[in-house]
């Protein structure tokens, strides 16, 4: 049997790091979605305080999860 799966975007943030913020969001994801299989990074940014230190780490994702197969309710 062929293996189906559906590919998200999700935004998310940290004050820590850039690798903090990617695994925010996919913790956060795993909540509520199961057989999270990938992610990609499509986007990182953040916030620069008036001394020119980051203050806030901003990702955006690509989270990619398998299809569960229909279920008979019957």
């Amino acid at each position: 049997m062929s293996r189906i799966t559906k590919t998200i975007r999700l935004s998310g943030s940290s004050p820590d790091s850039l690798e903090d913020a990617v695994q925010v969001v996919i913790a956060r994801a795993a909540i509520t979605i199961a057989d999270i299989t990938h992610w990609t990074l499509v986007r990182a940014g953040g916030k620069v305080d008036n001394s020119g230190a980051p203050t806030d780490f901003e990702v955006t994702l690509d989270i990619t999860f398998i299809v569960k197969e229909s279920v008979d309710h019957g």
